[in-house]
């Protein structure tokens, strides 16, 4: 797997979070397999994700910064 330099921090921290989650569910359901585990830490990070990009959407903030614009369009046309 080839990394670029910019982003190595990126996969730093997503280790450090699979790593994190791992710990969690060996924890919390003993006995399982591994794979098992590793399934439950990338459903349970699929989720986070989707929760994210669900909870960041970019168009509530247009949405909001809409008046500002038109705002400053009058101002400078003055």
């Amino acid at each position: 797997m080839t990394v670029l330099r910019k982003d190595e921090h990126l996969y730093r921290e997503a280790e450090k979070l699979m790593k994190e989650r791992y710990a969690f569910y060996t924890r919390s359901y003993k006995g399982l397999a591994t794979e098992r585990y590793m399934v439950m830490c990338m459903l349970d990070i699929a989720v986070r994700l989707q929760h994210a990009l669900e909870h960041n959407d970019s168009a509530d903030i247009l949405e909001r910064l809409a008046p500002l614009a038109e705002e400053i369009e009058k101002r400078l046309e003055k």
